[in-house]
């Protein structure tokens, strides 16, 4: 890395992955979470009754990924499965109020993390690159969902 050329955004971009995956899996071990179980909790909860599909759709996960981080985050008493009333095959998702509580929490992890990979950088660099950054992964994620269907 050094030639700033377009692989090596890709690399940088890999670094600060690895750096944010890295500090969330410290914080997160003590609670029995890790740095993708967790995004769960988030989506859930702005998606209450989604489904593990739902999930596949939304995070670029397989679903033997996705059917073992549930099935963590129901034991730890976090998610709850509801069968859904018009497809018994299809479990509907759902924050515990243990789920609920932990929110604050994962959610300053989250700002924390996110100071440790670019606080490097002055607010108004900030100010440019992460809203950038957070464009691209939607427009990402809008993509796979639509191609998807």
């Amino acid at each position: 890395m050094g030639s700033n050329s377009k692989g090596d955004q890709v690399l940088g971009i890999g670094i600060l992955s690895r750096i944010i995956s890295n500090y969330l899996n410290k914080q997160l071990k003590p609670l029995g979470l890790n740095n993708s179980n967790y995004f769960f909790i988030f989506f859930i909860a702005d998606h209450p009754g989604a489904s593990q599909d739902d999930l596949t759709k939304s995070m670029f996960l397989d679903h033997s990924t996705i059917a073992r981080s549930v099935a963590k985050l129901v034991s730890l008493g976090l998610l709850e499965k509801r069968v859904d009333a018009g497809d018994k095959r299809t479990s509907r998702l759902f924050l515990t109020p243990q789920g609920e509580k932990l929110q604050p929490l994962l959610h300053k992890l989250t700002v924390e993390a996110e100071e440790q990979a670019f606080g490097v950088l002055s607010e108004a660099e900030q100010q440019t690159v992460l809203p950038l950054l957070y464009k691209a992964a939607k427009l990402n994620e809008k993509g796979r969902i639509q191609n998807a269907k």
